[in-house]
């Protein structure tokens, strides 16, 4: 059988062309790409399933607990929040079981926007941040949870709220609904969580000012009687069990507010060691007052960090009509830069949020405009529980950057909840470690994530374009019918 004159060309083009030169290891390079796409499409359904639960692991419902309901609802561990976490605005968690406000990981930066970024954390488990313009402080003149946990009042620089003067901003925590309210800025909550105490400051620092006790059902501030004197912000004013009474400690003196009968009188002197011991001062059966008072650190003298870490808080007991000493449980001193009781257990313990100094503090002499309270004074915070007995324990493991906590009244005898996996929290403080690197790593995460799945898409197209046939095998040639040749 006779070649065809176009096999002959063929023949002659194919015997003139250079063979390709195909180098030794190209079946090695194809493996190896083949394993390294494999094990990036593995490492980014990881980190993608990784990032999922972070973010969305803690949606939970929104129901509001029964407040006699016997299963513990605070956590046991809190850990630091994402850069990305949803926002009490804009994923409500429903009513808080705890809030936590501090520095580093717990606070913002002005490259995200936000320099106050405190954290709270639902009943559901879920957590949200806070955010406010600037550093703030929880449950000590800053951010307040309502004893029922579903409100957060807060100075009006706090997201969702237009900051004006002398006016308080009430977050609902199963809608995200932000309604401002005049009359001043919150200082506590009634027990029913119906009413907040509002100040008014002048001027003059640290003076008591205008009080007034806002109804969130009318809106209105109605004023209460004046008590005069300069005030210790994160020891100022605690209600009674009933909310009828209202304890009001000034540095000079101790005094109770009638509510419905809207008067006051003094119940004691104080001198400058003595301190009302909190917003969950008055003991449940409503006829004593617990106080401080402050053993170290003399005043008139200076005072370094040091030796104001060993201040010694000892709690004493007044009558609430008398204003005579009273018996209570004895509980052993608080040790630290200062003491801050936010209620009682069913048992006679206190629960006692306890304040360490941040690291370089000093107070110098009898300076005016000193606090042991504030932010940048408080250096860490741990929460404990005081009982009868004299022992104590820590209810709650902080992050390590953790300055105030706050609880709501109705959850202090349901402690011991349930807390992040231990993959979630490694995960999170792994992000939070070598704060804001943390912050930088998750943002890399997503975009290494995106750039991953471009390219998978860009394979997968280039792909889809290629050729579906076979080449002609060799040694064969296609007549003008499209069938091989003989």
């Amino acid at each position: 059988m006779t070649e065809s004159p176009l096999t002959d060309v063929l023949a002659r083009i194919a015997d003139q062309a250079r063979p390709a030169r195909i180098p030794p290891d190209t079946w090695r390079k194809g493996i190896r790409r083949r394993r390294i796409r494999l094990a990036g499409g593995v490492l980014t359904v990881a980190v993608a399933l990784a990032g999922g639960f972070l973010l969305f692991g803690h949606q939970g419902g929104q129901g509001i607990a029964p407040a006699d309901a016997p299963r513990p609802v605070v956590p046991s561990d809190v850990y630091s929040p994402l850069t990305g976490e949803d926002t009490i605005v804009e994923a409500p968690p429903g009513p808080a079981a705890i809030l936590v406000a501090g520095d580093h990981e717990l606070r913002g930066s002005d490259i995200w926007g936000w320099e106050g970024r405190s954290l709270l954390v639902g009943q559901n488990g879920s957590y949200r941040l806070a955010r406010t313009v600037g550093e703030t402080n929880a449950g000590a003149g800053g951010l307040l949870l309502s004893p029922d946990g579903r409100y957060l009042a807060s100075q009006p620089w706090i997201e969702g709220s237009q900051w004006a003067q002398d006016q308080t901003a009430v977050v609902d925590l199963v809608t995200g609904e932000v309604v401002q309210y005049d009359g001043g800025f919150p200082m506590g909550w009634t027990p029913d969580s119906r009413s907040i105490l509002l100040h008014s400051p002048p001027l003059v620092s640290y003076q008591v000012g205008d009080l007034r006790l806002l109804s969130l059902e009318t809106g209105q501030a109605r004023p209460l009687p004046e008590v005069e004197g300069r005030m210790r912000i994160g020891n100022f004013a605690a209600f009674s069990p009933d909310g009828a009474r209202i304890a009001v400690a000034t540095e000079d003196a101790l005094s109770v507010i009638d509510v419905a009968g809207n008067s006051v009188r003094k119940l004691v002197d104080l001198t400058a060691r003595d301190r009302l011991a909190g917003p969950g001062a008055w003991l449940p059966d409503g006829k004593r007052i617990a106080t401080y008072t402050v053993g170290g650190c003399e005043e008139g003298e200076t005072c370094d960090e040091r030796s104001l870490a060993q201040r010694l808080f000892q709690v004493r007991y007044v009558d609430a009509d008398s204003g005579q000493p009273a018996d209570g449980p004895r509980l052993a001193p608080a040790r630290g830069l200062a003491a801050r009781m936010l209620g009682w257990q069913r048992d006679d313990a206190a629960v006692v949020a306890v304040y360490a100094p941040e690291k370089g503090a000093v107070k110098g002499p009898n300076d005016p405009n000193w606090s042991e309270t504030d932010w940048w004074t408080v250096g860490g915070v741990d929460l404990r529980t005081f009982r009868a007995d004299g022992s104590q324990r820590r209810l709650v493991d902080l992050p390590g950057s953790a300055l105030f906590v706050d609880v709501p009244v109705n959850l202090l005898d349901r402690f011991g909840g349930p807390s992040p996996t231990p993959l979630e929290g490694a995960a999170r403080w792994l992000l939070a470690l070598y704060w804001p690197l943390g912050q930088v790593v998750e943002l890399l995460i997503v975009i290494v994530i995106s750039v991953v799945i471009l390219a998978i898409r860009g394979s997968a197209k280039r792909r889809v374009r290629a050729p579906t046939e076979p080449p002609f095998a060799p040694g064969t040639a296609s007549s003008t019918d499209g069938r091989p040749s003989d």
